[in-house]
């Protein structure tokens, strides 16, 4: 990350003979897994960049972001248990089974580099097309499980934790960026946006994937 954060602090140094955007950013969507069979849950961010154009359809922006994301395990199949912790089983012996729900909600510090290509249609109109990569750095989030039998009392049926103090989760996360956009008069913009882990951020090797309609405003420096 402190590589990132050198390349972007470059990037602005040079900057001074362009012309450059204060950029906003806003959007929300959608975040899981990839890779895995975890669900969807509710993603969101909000930040802003600063952009610097190369040439006449080509610009370079940096963007300290504040995301959230995560991911649902849905109806895991788990031993039941009582409160001792032993087996319980049916009437004809067989041993009985339930489903756990665990909801995972991390909060993330995220710097991304995107690469941006204009296609012009016609000005003040553009498709943008946009890539690069980011770092990421989780700062806050919970777990919250539904179902765990393996736990005693009011826990059996739903307790929390802390995201990032469970066992196996990582703070850091890396990626890739890429999204397309519309832009009319070179001050508003609208489009998808994805991101792709690349590195794994829990036990079970699960990499963040998130999908977010992201609203932009420029604002000329």
């Amino acid at each position: 990350m402190k590589k990132l954060l050198t390349l972007a602090l470059l990037l602005l140094s040079m900057a001074s003979a362009s012309a450059q955007y204060l950029v906003f950013h806003v959007g929300g969507g959608l975040a899981s897994h990839y890779g895995g069979s975890t669900r969807n849950i509710g993603a969101f961010k909000v930040g802003a960049g600063f952009e610097v154009e190369l040439s006449q359809t080509l610009s370079i922006e940096p963007s300290l972001l504040y995301y959230a994301k995560g991911w649902k395990d849905h109806d895991l199949t788990v031993p039941l248990l009582d409160d001792e912790g032993h087996q319980l089983y049916d009437d004809n012996g067989n041993a009985r089974y339930g489903k756990m729900n665990v909801t995972t909600n991390t909060n993330y510090i995220v710097l991304p580099v995107l690469l941006n290509y204009y296609l012009p249609l016609g000005r003040p109109h553009y498709i943008v097309f946009s890539a690069g990569p980011y770092a990421a750095y989780g700062v806050g989030g919970k777990q919250k499980t539904k179902g765990d039998t393996s736990r005693s009392g009011a826990e059996r049926y739903s307790y929390e934790v802390d995201a990032f103090d469970v066992a196996g989760a990582h703070r850091f996360d890396a990626g890739i960026t890429a999204g397309v956009s519309y832009e009319f008069n070179r001050q508003f913009d609208a489009g998808l946006q994805a991101d792709f882990g690349l590195l794994n951020v829990n036990h079970s090797g699960g990499k963040n994937f998130s999908l977010v309609l992201n609203l932009a405003y420029r604002l000329g420096l």
